[in-house]
């Protein structure tokens, strides 16, 4: 099992705003870097991509408080994985976010992907604030 904890980033932006972005998952698309993911599908509480042309990702969407959300991988995904994004209300236009993941990997792989995955994670978390604040969304 690889377990990987992206960076705890800062968001300027008041809890309520960034659970609401997070908790929609037509709005991942903007979290993952754009030059590596294509076949993006996604609705509210699922989505689905392919990143650099090799691995399809599926998330679904189990279980949304207003301090996390917890997401699982879904049939079309190359492994099993549990993915848990946790909020914390620092200030009250600053909110903490950590992305969480348990990937169920042999030993092999796990070697393979656990520093490509890091940095995936690390580059989500990262983009939370740009996102929400950014003007490419719909």
């Amino acid at each position: 099992m690889l377990k990987i904890n992206s960076d705890k980033v800062h968001a300027k932006v008041n809890l309520k705003k960034v659970h609401e972005f997070l908790d929609d998952l037509n709005n991942y698309k903007y979290l993952f870097p754009k030059n590596k993911i294509s076949n993006w599908e996604s609705t509210t509480s699922s989505c689905s991509l392919k990143i650099q042309q090799l691995y399809t990702i599926d998330l679904i969407k189990i279980s949304s408080t207003p301090n996390s959300i917890i997401l699982k991988s879904g049939d079309k995904t190359s492994f099993k994985f549990d993915m848990q994004i946790d909020l914390e209300n620092t200030d009250s236009d600053l909110t903490t976010a950590q992305i969480s993941c348990q990937v169920d990997l042999n030993p092999a792989l796990k070697m393979m992907v656990s520093k490509p995955l890091n940095e995936l994670f690390n580059y989500m978390a990262n983009r939370i604030e740009k996102a929400i604040l950014s003007d490419e969304l719909d």
